[in-house]
């Protein structure tokens, strides 16, 4: 039982981190979406998505690398900050010299600098990689709250004072680079996860023999994304870019604080249980059904009062995001189904599927791309869907076979919240039909499919919502 609330304790610290942290990013970014052009954030997508490509390899697993070790000693931290540095050294240095390639490639200006400057977080990528798998690793998740307190409110003075003062993709850059740069000062002030340079040969083969296979896996994973946003803006115009990635961007905003609570929780819990595959269900299920009952009515939601969001938050000049967030909401219940599964697969030292399964979806993915691609960016986006709801019903097989997580067991965790969030859907839809004032309808919906939804939950008797409503009793 106590270990149970200590789960959930860490669950609600980190969850309790990444929703301030969100909901402070989400409304810097909706200060800056009206204060900036289109054009200035496609061109932090373009940005972006080179510079967190290269910070794949800078990271290489060594966060989940340092959780799941059993006997982590201060060499081998010191030999994964040694080789993750050098490794960030190499890859700036290219990156600094292929800045104009990059910014002729896209016929733009502006990119150079851009580039070489947002290169400096490939090195900060190193230090917070370590550093969150050390906090990780001791559970020291409410540290990691104080820490993205501190850091979250910099970055957001910075970014818009910047954005106000008209510098353009510059104050981007800067809220971006503020960001994690604090949160790096910040985590060295701590000496338990101070980090050292040092090297042990020993150490690298030992730790790089795991980290490498998420190195894979983790490359693989992202190149879709990054192939595909920098396709999109090489053949299409750049304000259409900006749309896709804010709609994408705002849409994965809310499953990141489960996604990543989840993963920061429960790798470690599960790596400790790694040798009992029944106990490691019970807790994927659980986590599943949590997932569901929250993240699925939000999503279809918000999806559902796209427009007026749109409108109201972010002003007529984004108005084009609102049918990429309604379809990108839509993709993230994909990942919400089998969000727990990849973190088994580390738990249990089977990182290889993971690998071998972004590699045919990757594939699938290009494909998509390639016979998407003459039909518009928003056929682009619904194959990107399609391909991701068969990809992770796929994942939902392959979990059937590692730890007996079997297909009618998941559909019986996601049945209730599924049904209960197509009702609410309904109701919300009849409402948009009655003529109110854009906000009121906005205000409407929200309150009325919220109450639905929990109703339907009720008479269903959903058992997280019987879960939540326990702890409650007992708080």
């Amino acid at each position: 039982m106590a270990k149970a609330n200590g789960i959930i304790g860490s669950l609600l610290w980190k969850s309790g981190e990444r929703i301030m942290v969100q909901g402070i990013g989400l409304l810097v970014q909706i200060i800056l979406a009206r204060l900036l052009m289109p054009e200035d954030f496609a061109s932090l997508a373009i940005i972006t998505a080179i510079v967190n490509y290269l910070g794949i390899f800078v990271q290489c697993g060594l966060s989940a690398a340092v959780v799941q070790k059993k006997d982590l000693s201060e060499i081998d931290v010191s030999t994964l900050t040694t080789l993750s540095l050098l490794v960030a050294l190499i890859l700036y240095v290219g990156l600094f010299l292929m800045a104009p390639v990059i910014n002729s490639w896209y016929n733009m200006e502006e990119l150079v600098w851009p580039i070489r400057v947002m290169g400096i977080a490939l090195f900060l990528y190193s230090f917070n990689s370590i550093q969150s798998g050390l906090l990780q690793r001791k559970m020291m998740f409410q540290t990691m709250f104080v820490r993205s307190l501190l850091a979250t409110p910099i970055s957001a003075v910075i970014g818009i004072t910047m954005a106000y003062l008209g510098c353009g993709v510059w104050a981007l850059i800067c809220y971006v680079l503020s960001n994690i740069l604090a949160i790096v000062i910040f985590m060295n002030m701590l000496p338990e996860i101070r980090l050292k340079l040092g090297f042990s040969k020993q150490s690298a083969k030992a730790l790089y023999s795991f980290s490498l296979k998420i190195l894979g896996t983790n490359l693989v994973s992202a190149g879709g994304d990054t192939i595909r946003t920098m396709t999109i803006g090489k053949v299409y115009k750049l304000a259409t870019l900006a749309y896709y990635d804010r709609a994408y961007t705002y849409s994965g905003l809310v499953t990141q604080v489960v996604n990543t609570s989840i993963s920061s929780v429960l790798l470690p819990v599960f790596s400790r249980s790694q040798d009992d595959k029944s106990h490691i269900k019970e807790m994927a299920r659980r986590s599943v059904s949590m997932s569901a009952f929250v993240m699925i009515p939000v999503l279809l939601l918000v999806a559902l009062v796209s427009k007026p969001l749109i409108l109201i938050v972010l002003t007529d000049k984004w108005l084009p995001c609102a049918p990429f967030l309604s379809l990108f909401c839509l993709l993230r219940i994909s990942g919400i189904i089998t969000s727990v599964d990849k973190q088994v697969y580390l738990s249990l030292w089977k990182s290889q599927i993971g690998l071998y399964y972004e590699m045919i979806l990757l594939a699938i993915n290009l494909l998509s791309l390639v016979l998407m691609i003459p039909y518009g960016v928003f056929a682009i986006a619904i194959g990107y869907v399609v391909v991701e709801f068969a990809g992770n019903f796929m994942l939902c097989v392959i979990s059937d076979k590692v730890y007996n997580y079997s297909l009618i067991e998941r559909t019986k965790d996601l049945i209730k919240p599924v049904f209960s969030s197509i009702i609410m859907l309904a109701c919300g839809y009849l409402l948009s039909l009655i003529e109110l004032p854009l906000w009121m309808t906005l205000i409407c919906q929200v309150l009325v499919c919220s109450v639905i939804y929990l109703f339907m939950q009720y008479i269903l008797r959903d058992s997280s919502l019987a879960f939540i409503i326990n702890k409650f009793k007992k708080k």
